[in-house]
């Protein structure tokens, strides 16, 4: 894809960066700002609170004095999906706020060409928070029955079969589960045997010597990354050429991961799945583009030049700016305009997801009503109450960065 500024980071953040991964930088921001825009929605709407808030109602009312343990109540009344309600709520929102701390400073430090510093920081959110992540959404009975107790040794150490198994599992539940390779994820975070992988830079990045595999052995007379040029373009090569898959991956992976605290808003769910994959389509070089030429098809009466009122024309570039700024731009007449496609998208008949499966919170109100339905059992005397859904972000001003 020929150089393309698309206004998601300010000009002076680009200096450094070689102009051909302007858009691959931009799109891994964008996705970057997308999933805090989640966490933000989330956090906000208190889904992760309904279970907590509602036993602390249920013992105020019933007299009940001191300190609480809600896992132990829930656990004692039998209610394992709202324990899992509980812990997975909790742990999805702060492995994300932690993931995306990481993230937002990696790509910081690739700004600046501080190669050495943004790997080591991109090594944690891809190595440790995603796999978390795709594990709670793969297998949440293991990943918690594994928390609860000796953790630390038992959330450690995974075999590569049983990674790739968590990333394929996990990427089965996702809208697009066709466009990932659990293997390949895989590989590329971890293997120290992958010649391009991202393994050796993460090692070499957060260590002066290395020495297992190949890949990663230190050369003679040399000390990792403190000699190396920083004028060289070559670890951008590296660095995006993986990046942009796995931010791909990641943002539909935690948008599935907060599914289930709660189902999110439809429309934001679905621009969402609908922009990573499209603006991913358009950063190739070369290639088809069918999920690029479906939607503009089927819009095309609408994405019309304000000034001429002809068709625009969607390139790589403009495509680009379409999908990540909803802006477009007229090959005619060379305007530049407005094109609201979260609006669009949300008022047509165009969808992306299936009905999403039932959440965590689903299937703990499920389990609720059918002990309220059972006299054998002990009641809790009140119950979570749904909130709604979290809103979907205003797409009319375009998002910014937040520097978490």
């Amino acid at each position: 894809m020929k150089p393309h500024y698309l206004g998601i980071r300010p000009p002076d953040d680009l200096q450094h960066i070689p102009p051909k991964y302007w858009p691959h930088h931009e799109y891994c921001f964008y996705l970057h700002d997308q999933i805090g825009e989640l966490l933000v929605q989330y956090e906000a709407s208190g889904a992760h609170q309904w279970v907590a808030d509602a036993i602390a109602k249920a013992a105020t009312e019933a007299g009940r004095q001191g300190e609480l343990d809600v896992l132990d109540l829930l656990k004692e009344a039998g209610l394992t999906e709202a324990v899992k309600h509980v812990l997975i709520g909790h742990l999805v929102l702060a492995l994300t706020a932690d993931m995306l701390h990481f993230l937002y400073e990696g790509m910081r430090c690739l700004e600046k060409r501080k190669f050495a510093v943004a790997f080591s920081l991109l090594r944690k959110p891809f190595k440790e928070n995603m796999l978390f992540l795709a594990w709670l959404l793969a297998d949440p009975e293991d990943f918690l029955a594994r928390f609860e107790k000796d953790n630390y040794s038992s959330l450690n150490g995974l075999q590569p079969a049983r990674r790739q198994e968590i990333f394929k599992l996990a990427a089965d539940k996702l809208a697009m589960k066709e466009a990932f390779d659990g293997n390949l994820i895989e590989q590329w975070v971890f293997s120290k045997e992958m010649e391009n992988g991202l393994e050796p830079l993460w090692q070499k990045a957060t260590h002066l010597i290395t020495s297992q595999g190949r890949h990663l052995r230190t050369e003679d007379l040399n000390i990792n990354f403190i000699f190396n040029d920083a004028r060289s373009d070559h670890l951008y090569d590296a660095a995006y050429t993986m990046l942009p898959y796995l931010m791909l991956f990641l943002v539909q992976l935690s948008l599935r991961a907060f599914s289930e605290i709660a189902h999110a808003n439809v429309a934001t769910a679905n621009h969402l799945v609908l922009v990573s994959l499209c603006a991913h389509e358009n950063l190739l070089s070369r290639g088809p583009r069918p999920s690029t030429k479906f939607i503009t098809n089927a819009l095309k009466s609408m994405l019309t030049c304000l000034h001429c009122k002809k068709p625009f024309k969607f390139d790589r570039p403009n495509a680009m700016s379409l999908f990540l700024t909803e802006r477009a731009s007229c090959a005619a007449c060379g305007l530049d305009s407005p094109a609201p496609l979260y609006w669009l998208l949300a008022q047509s008949d165009l969808k992306f997801i299936d009905d999403q499966p039932p959440s965590a919170f689903d299937k703990l109100m499920s389990e609720i009503h059918q002990k309220a339905e059972d006299p054998s059992t002990e009641k809790l005397s009140a119950e979570p109450k749904p909130a709604p859904a979290p809103p979907p972000p205003d797409r009319r001003t375009k998002q910014k960065p937040s520097p978490t």
